[in-house]
């Protein structure tokens, strides 16, 4: 049986997170991408029907508020980050 030191341990449970993706940074970026694709989805529809293609204005305006939405909510769990950082900032140690 082999001894190691806890440092090991540590760097090799820091590896296997690192090779599986962190799981917080990465459903946060996968939200931002969402985000950006439903930004370029309301603005490819926004460019169709000023170009005259026959697109219902009501679909135009649905997208639109899909894509207003989506970045309200980004903006408001981008606050709830900054607010938890700055507690944690707050704490005493």
């Amino acid at each position: 049986m082999e001894i190691r030191g806890l440092g090991m341990q540590l760097a090799d449970k820091r590896n296997v997170r690192e090779l599986r993706g962190s799981g917080f940074v990465e459903e946060l970026r996968k939200m931002v991408e969402w985000v950006n694709s439903e930004q370029k989805k309301a603005e490819k529809i926004k460019e169709m029907v000023l170009m005259g293609k026959e697109i219902p204005l009501h679909e135009m305006l649905i997208q639109m508020e899909k894509a207003k939405t989506a970045l309200n909510l980004l903006i408001q769990v981008r606050n709830k980050l900054v607010e938890a950082f700055q507690e944690l900032n707050r704490m005493q140690v």
